[in-house]
């Protein structure tokens, strides 16, 4: 019985320690991420996509890495990526709209994402600090739902 005990707080620690270590190297990869790591393809549907180590890291961790994921979808600089790394994450949850309705507002493209407003001006995509706040809360009932 002892043995028992003694093997069941080793496993036990093991994991909590396997977790902590995830959890930080999760914190990294999201403190690095950027929207620049984000794209569009527009061919029969709008698709986010992403690239980099960094997001793809993230995406491989999965539907654990959402909380952490949902505290910078406000980020100016992150919000997009973050948006299309869960969407990436949770896919089988969403459909890709059909393609393609694109306003057009002085120089800038403007697109819907699986519900975010996303702005492309120069190749760069970036989304205004009410539509991130928006999709936060969107993500948020998505989470707890």
């Amino acid at each position: 019985m002892k043995k028992f005990i003694s093997i069941t707080s080793t496993v036990f620690f093991f994991s909590f320690n396997l977790s902590i270590a995830q959890k930080k190297n999760l914190d990294s990869l999201i403190q690095n991420i950027n929207n620049k790591d984000a794209y569009i393809v527009l061919v029969k549907t709008m698709s986010p996509r992403i690239h980099g180590d960094l997001a793809n890291s993230i995406v491989a961790i999965g539907k654990k890495a959402t909380p952490e994921l949902i505290k910078v979808l406000d980020n100016k600089n992150k919000g997009v990526i973050a948006h299309f790394i869960l969407s990436e994450i949770w896919k089988d949850n969403w459909k890709e709209e059909i393609c393609c309705n694109v306003t057009n507002i002085d120089n800038e493209e403007i697109i819907i994402i699986n519900g975010l407003e996303v702005h492309i001006k120069d190749n760069i995509l970036f989304s205004t600090s009410e539509s991130l706040n928006k999709n936060m809360e969107n993500w948020k009932k998505f989470w707890h739902a």
